[in-house]
């Protein structure tokens, strides 16, 4: 059987799980871990996700995360820092194309 896809828009109450998380269209987003085992409400519109307790504390928000991610917390970044192998360091400036 196929699962439902996520609307758009809408509010879930949903159980924070034992690590803090809750779970939203395929992915785990963290809320937070001294409410694990309380309800929370889930309200998301096609730009923000927003955990809060059900009595509106807000827990959490986030930005929808990038298609294919499964994990989101605030100490998960939006986009991953790209790294080079070269490092400039001040012995090693770099030179401008106009050099």
């Amino acid at each position: 059987p196929q699962r439902r896809k996520t609307p758009p828009s809408g509010t879930r109450q949903v159980r924070v799980g034992a690590n803090g998380t809750v779970n939203l269209a395929s992915i785990t987003f963290l809320a937070s871990k001294a409410h694990a085992g309380s309800q929370a409400i889930i309200d998301w519109n096609p730009d923000t996700i927003i955990i809060t307790t059900t009595d509106g504390e807000v827990l959490a928000q986030y930005p929808w995360p990038a298609p294919g991610t499964r994990y989101v917390s605030t100490h998960t970044h939006p986009t991953p820092p790209t790294s080079t192998n070269h490092h400039h360091t001040p012995q090693d400036p770099e030179l401008s194309p106009m050099s």
